[in-house]
């Protein structure tokens, strides 16, 4: 019983901060607070959001670290995780900011042109890599959790990207939608979307 109330406490924690992470980029999309750098005043925002970002996410990021699996004792182990994940928002800001700076160089925008197909079917390829990496490393399939190194899991995961930026790209210019955006759109819309999807 003691492992239903803790899966419980657990669910509701990590489901108010995923609603909460929903609520906070839905905000920041429609305020427009990471558009892309396509003048001097948005690129001067995103250089404020990064820095800012960075000087707020980074001690929370390192002290969540040094609580968790770092050289703190296990009394740091809660304080810790909870300033990391009220500070994470902030890091992934200025991660996403300085990632949009840098595709405004040319061998930035070269890597965005590369990646743009995958995230045009982010979903989609998101629970490919689920299902993969679940049917090689749980009991469910292969089992192989624990049995093989990181570097094979790392490469292994590295290996499917490539794939999954291959395939997104050859489906990309065939199609407007991911085949579970496409259901998505239909389900949202109550309707089949546009004939290119």
């Amino acid at each position: 019983m003691d492992a239903w109330s803790d899966i419980l406490a657990g669910l509701l924690m990590m489901g108010g901060m995923v609603v909460a992470a929903f609520l906070a980029g839905f905000v920041a999309g429609r305020r427009r607070l990471l558009a892309p750098a396509d003048s001097p005043a948005r690129a001067a925002r995103l250089r404020r959001i990064c820095f800012w970002g960075l000087v707020v996410g980074l001690p929370g990021g390192a002290l969540m670290a040094a609580g968790t699996v770092g050289p703190l004792g296990a009394r740091w182990q809660i304080p810790a995780f909870i300033l990391g994940m009220l500070t994470a928002p902030a890091l992934s800001a200025a991660y996403a900011s300085g990632l949009l700076l840098w595709f405004t160089t040319p061998r930035g925008a070269r890597l965005a042109a590369r990646l743009a197909p995958a995230g045009r079917m982010a979903l989609t390829n998101y629970l490919a890599q689920s299902l993969v990496m679940a049917l090689v490393l749980t009991g469910y399939g292969a089992a192989l959790y624990g049995r093989v190194g990181a570097a094979a899991v790392l490469g292994g995961a590295l290996l499917f990207y490539g794939c999954q930026l291959a395939a997104s790209a050859r489906l990309m210019r065939r199609h407007r939608l991911g085949p579970v955006e496409r259901l998505l759109r239909t389900v949202t819309l109550w309707g089949r979307p546009t004939p290119r999807a």
